[in-house]
């Protein structure tokens, strides 16, 4: 699932284990999308709601650092 924020948005999905299919968490991704899709930030967690809680948060701080000049280009992973 991907959310629209401005120019960026960030995505969740579910992480399977390739040998068992069994599935074993979630991910996120936090991307700038305009001019240019490019990934800046990525996690994971247990559950749904923390990788979107997470992902929110991230989205967030990635926004807060362009409007206050200091970019998004960190492409940390958590």
């Amino acid at each position: 699932m991907r959310f629209y924020e401005g120019d960026y948005a960030y995505e969740i999905e579910r992480v399977r284990d390739t040998a068992t299919q069994v599935f074993t968490g979630w991910r996120y991704n936090v991307y700038r999308i305009r001019p240019d899709q490019k990934l800046l930030r990525s996690g994971s967690s247990e559950t749904q709601q923390d990788a979107e809680r997470e992902a929110r948060r991230e989205l967030e701080s990635v926004i807060n650092a362009d409007e206050n000049g200091e970019g998004s280009g960190s492409t940390r992973a958590a």
